[in-house]
Order: C-alpha cells, then sequence, then structure tokens
C-alpha cells in the first residue's frame, strides 16, 4: 500500500479533496457545527482538511503515490505525516550501561546522579553523536504505573558516556529510554528496568478520557479534542491531537515558547510501557496557544500521554490517558 494513503486511510482525488474542503468550510456547516457546540472538533477538522488538500493538490498526490515514494518530500506538512512518529524505533544494535554515578546499581528513592553509557553493535563505546530537536541525548524516565514521569537531557561526558541527576520519588522499579543519534545512523531508542530501593507507594490505574479533555496543571489550562473522537481511536489510525492552551488565572491564550526546537512534544506509552512514541508539534498546524500533533497507535490498549510545553520560563506536563480500539 502507498504511504500516503496508509497515513490517512483513505483515496482522494485532487478535485475532490478540493470539493470536500469547499463543502465542509461552507456558511451552512460551520453555522451547523457551531450550533452543535462542536466548535473545537470543527476546528480541528477544518484545519486538518485545508492543510491535507493544499498539500496533496500541490504535491499531485492523487490516485497514485508512487513519485512520493521514489522521490520523499524533505520538508512541510507531508514529509512530517511520513517522518515524525517515532513509535517503537529499533535500538539498531545498540546497548546501553546505565548505573548509579559509581558505578553500581544502588539507587536509592530521591535525587540520584546516574551514568550512561553508550556501547555500539560491537560492544566499543560511540564516540560520535548528533543532536535531536538541540540535544545530544533525551532521557524519558516513568515508573511501573507511569505515575511519575521525567524527560532529561543528560550532559555528554566524553568516551559514550553521559551524567544526569534523576529523581525518583518512591521505590520500585524504574523504565529508561533513551533517544540519541549516534555515528550517523537513525535516530535510536534503547530502554531498560532499573530498581530503586525505597518504601513503595500504592499502584495507580491509568483512567481513559472520553471527548473533551480539560485539566489545569501548572497555571495553565489545557483543552485537548482529537479527530477521531478520544473514544473511537483504532490502532493503527492516524490520529490529529490539538492543544489549546489558556492562562489558568486570566483565561486568555498562552502565549507559548519554543521548547527543544518545536511547539511542543508529546511522549506516548502504554500500560504495559512496551509501544513507545515520541512526537512532535506540526509547526504548520501550531501557532500561539494551539498546538497539534499527529499521531499513531501501534496497538490496541490502555495509553498515558504527556504533552509537554514551555511556558513563562517553564516546561508544563500534561497527562492524560487513552484508550485505543483493536
Amino acid at each position: 500500500m502507498d504511504r500516503c494513503n496508509r497515513k490517512r486511510g483513505a483515496r482522494f482525488s485532487g478535485t475532490e479533496l478540493a470539493r470536500l474542503h469547499a463543502s465542509t468550510t461552507g456558511t451552512q456547516a460551520r453555522r451547523r457545527m457551531r450550533q452543535n457546540g462542536q466548535g473545537n472538533r470543527a476546528r480541528l477538522l477544518l484545519t486538518a482538511i485545508t492543510l491535507l488538500s493544499a498539500v496533496l493538490l500541490s504535491s499531485g498526490c492523487t490516485t497514485s503515490m508512487s513519485n512520493v515514494d521514489i522521490d520523499p518530500p524533505t520538508s512541510g506538512f507531508l514529509h512530517y505525516l511520513q517522518q515524525s512518529s517515532m513509535a517503537n524505533v529499533s535500538d539498531n544494535g545498540y546497548q546501553i550501561q546505565a548505573s548509579a554515578i559509581d558505578g553500581t546499581d544502588r539507587l536509592l528513592s530521591g535525587s540520584n546522579e546516574l551514568s550512561i553509557r553508550v556501547l555500539n553493535p560491537s560492544g566499543e563505546p560511540v564516540q560520535q553523536f548528533a543532536e535531536d530537536m538541540t540535544k545530544l541525548m533525551h532521557l524519558i524516565i516513568v515508573s511501573r504505573d507511569l505515575s511519575s514521569f521525567q524527560h532529561l537531557h543528560p550532559d555528554y561526558k566524553g568516551d559514550g558516556r553521559f551524567e544526569a541527576t534523576a529523581d525518583f520519588p518512591a521505590g520500585g522499579e524504574y523504565l529508561l529510554i533513551e533517544e540519541f543519534v549516534p555515528d550517523n545512523k537513525p535516530v535510536t531508542v534503547t530502554k531498560q528496568w532499573m530498581n530503586v530501593i525505597g518504601e513503595k507507594r500504592a499502584s495507580t490505574e491509568l483512567r481513559p478520557s472520553r471527548g473533551t479533555v480539560q485539566t489545569v496543571v501548572d497555571g495553565l489550562t489545557a483543552t485537548v479534542s482529537a479527530m477521531p473522537d478520544l473514544d473511537a481511536v483504532k490502532a493503527g489510525q492516524m490520529v490529529m491531537l490539538e492543544y489549546h492552551l489558556a492562562d489558568a488565572q486570566t483565561g486568555e491564550p498562552a502565549q507559548l515558547e519554543p521548547y527543544l526546537g518545536t511547539a511542543g512534544h508529546c511522549v506516548i506509552l502504554n500500560e504495559q510501557a512496551d509501544q513507545y512514541v515520541h512526537v512532535h508539534a506540526v509547526t504548520e498546524m501550531s501557532s500561539g496557544s494551539n498546538v497539534m500533533f499527529h499521531t499513531e497507535f501501534p496497538a490496541a490498549g490502555k495509553y498515558r500521554i504527556w504533552g509537554q510545553f514551555q511556558y513563562q520560563g517553564k516546561v508544563v506536563v500534561i497527562p492524560f490517558d487513552v484508550e485505543v480500539q483493536p
């Protein structure tokens, strides 16, 4: 199946898309959407159709997409759809040696200094790293029940070794996920579980949201809408997530600041923490207080989504849960 249609799940000619766009954006359609109180979802639909129409018409994407497969785009929205979703990216044969800074595996609840050494497929320390979204390494740490989340950027010390300070709020198992670009290879993702000594706390369960999500975190009110709706998301299906962020005190739209080279990041893990996705905001569809993500959920089940944004110099992490259908 060609890549364009696999991402969208349907085939449309340029003429059909133009007609669909004109029909959807007509006065009667907008009035009906307002009357039904579907403003957020309508805006999401209109934005997606507008950009998809423009991309497909300009790129000649009609029934056949062989030209895109032979000569794939290197920028723009179509490039984003094809390249940005990092679902279970391979470790490419690379390995991680993770430990406490003293070289032991003894980690205690609270603040810890970590040492992370990256080894190539031959078992030798990696000597060359390239920046990915402004950093040489992204380190994601989550607790077994996904209630604790950290997104860190370890300091490179040379000879394949990084150091980071991590905070473990309680004893128990934690998953470390490292993202890096070694030796001119593609983005590489490695994972390992580590045990933290200390008093354990009761596990919490994921609570999937339905419809539109609204929550307040660290002074930001986040309203999240999706297309399709959150209660209709299926595995392998393209999903558009739109965040509208406002100041929790004033209600005014929040003027977000760039975070790691983009308007926002989303890290997604399923309940078992074996399905991992990391996506970045779609630049062409994000501005001011509105941030759009495109993603796919690789398998059915419950997932936690952590949206990350920078506001007034501080990174705000906004979690919510979703259940994906087969």
